[in-house]
């Protein structure tokens, strides 16, 4: 080949490139996760729901059974023949001292209607004061929400106010769902004195109220008692 012909052919290959500028072919990039959105609070989900239902329910056995102790060992007395009326009766003082009134209701072809009655309110002479009744339900959930708070340990929430709402409402949901499941269980006919014949029974719209409502106050109250002492003592 000619001189000349190389000098073409190098002409033709034309001027050099710069790598630097040629754009390289996309890589693929990992990406990044998103952090995972829930409808609920942390705090929401991660109490212990089932737990405090559980500590509800042990709470109404220990006070009804506080309550017929105070009948069958203590100064108290139903006079009533049947063993399964006077265990009804204890569950009627039981709601009475949680200010429940029991619902007499009567149907039949001699008298018609209803009426409401606490024995607790207004009693005479009772061997054991009407109070004593009153503090078994105000004392025991101080002390549960206490004891529920006290195990809860690092899993509680930062919060005083959220912690202690959350107790309260935990352990009263419990408390409110037995309370309405026991009004179907302490039932009791009567008979009156012009013959007719009836039931009764708790007040279920005073029930899912008050049972809600005293969880929701002593419970709590005993809680944040408990997360205060805690917060003290490791201050200490």
């Amino acid at each position: 080949m000619t001189e000349h012909g190389t000098d073409e052919a190098d002409e033709g290959a034309g001027p050099p490139v710069d790598e630097s500028l040629v754009d390289e072919p996309p890589t693929a990039t990992a990406e990044q996760p998103q952090p995972e959105s829930h409808l609920l609070a942390e705090s929401l989900r991660t109490f212990p729901w089932l737990r405090a239902a559980g500590v509800a329910i042990g709470t109404l056995a220990v006070e009804y059974l506080l309550v017929a102790l105070l009948f069958l060992v203590g100064p108290s007395s139903v006079d009533l023949p049947e063993l399964s009326d006077r265990l009804v009766q204890y569950g009627f003082v039981l709601y009475n001292a949680h200010h429940v009134p029991t619902l007499v209701t009567a149907s039949d072809a001699e008298v018609y209607g209803s009426a409401a009655r606490n024995v607790l309110y207004g009693a005479q002479g009772a061997s054991v004061p009407p109070f004593v009744y009153f503090l078994i339900p105000v004392v025991a959930l101080l002390v549960v929400g206490a004891l529920f708070e006290r195990y809860r340990g690092d899993t509680r929430s930062d919060s005083l106010l959220e912690e202690a709402a959350l107790v309260g409402t935990g352990i009263g949901f419990g408390y409110v769902a037995t309370g309405f499941a026991g009004s179907f269980v302490f039932v009791r006919t009567i008979m009156f004195d012009g013959g007719g014949e009836g039931q009764a029974a708790p007040a279920v719209l005073w029930l899912l109220i008050l049972l809600f409502f005293f969880p929701l106050v002593f419970a709590s109250l005993g809680a944040a008692a408990r997360y205060l002492y805690a917060d003290w003592a490791s201050g200490a």
